[in-house]
């Protein structure tokens, strides 16, 4: 009786308590940065995307003066994945960032996603992506831009991100009558002129726009339907810059 009750007892706190410390010096709760507060996803164990461990340590996630910093990083042989997302909705407007990522060299298993997401399921979530991935598929990084749900070819854009160094520039103009996607080689003002010259890929989608609900905004690194880098190897995005301009 003693031992089952000793094994109960086990099992019970092995549900209730992380598999990563509880230290609160040690986990990222909340971030400021690009003019929002970040919030930093934590699992006990594996949930979508993926699944996939999801950890908001501070070995995990961070803010410094290059960024936020996002990982896929083993440790005590789990891999965690990471992801922050906006504390408030922000809906129909312009999201501009810059990311510095070698996405062309990512493991097969490695997904780097940007996109909108609303908790309420109507409007598949009004999910907006852009994302670099191989899907599990040595040799097949691709960019895409997709508008969920992705039930047709049209609703998706792939294109060869072709990197020139590490760094990017992405940007969704998200509008009740107006949809568009675009990425940039380097750090970009898009309203200069050069810009054009920069041009890694754009897309205006021609469908039914979803409305804004409650969308949030997401960043995440990840694994691929949860499986280790096929290299073992820990991977790194830095977000250099974040800005977010409501639509009138």
């Amino acid at each position: 009786m003693r031992k089952s009750l000793l094994l109960t007892m086990l099992l019970f706190t092995s549900l209730i308590m992380p598999l990563e410390a509880v230290d609160e010096s040690t986990v990222t709760k909340e971030m400021v940065f690009g003019g929002q507060t970040w919030r930093v996803k934590a699992s006990v164990g594996p949930i979508a995307p993926g699944p996939n461990y999801w950890s908001n340590s501070t070995r995990s996630v961070w803010m410094d003066d290059q960024g936020i910093h996002l990982t896929v990083l083993k440790r005590q042989d789990i891999w965690y994945s990471t992801e922050i997302f906006t504390r408030n909705p922000l809906g129909y407007g312009t999201y501009l960032f810059t990311v510095d990522s070698d996405f062309m060299n990512y493991d097969p298993n490695v997904v780097a996603g940007f996109f909108t997401w609303d908790t309420q399921p109507v409007e598949a979530n009004r999910e907006l992506d852009i994302e670099f991935a191989s899907w599990g598929i040595e040799g097949n990084m691709k960019g895409q831009y997709v508008v969920q749900p992705f039930s047709s070819p049209d609703r998706l854009k792939l294109f060869d991100p072709n990197m020139q160094g590490t760094y990017s520039t992405h940007r969704i103009i998200w509008q009740s009558d107006k949809l568009q996607f675009t990425s940039w080689h380097g750090i970009v003002d898009p309203l200069q002129e050069h810009a054009a010259d920069n041009l890694m890929a754009d897309w205006v989608f021609d469908g039914e726009i979803p409305s804004e609900g409650r969308a949030r905004f997401r960043i995440n690194l990840w694994l691929f339907q949860g499986r280790p880098p096929a290299g073992d190897t820990n991977h790194h995005l830095v977000i250099k810059s974040f800005s977010f301009v409501p639509w009138q």
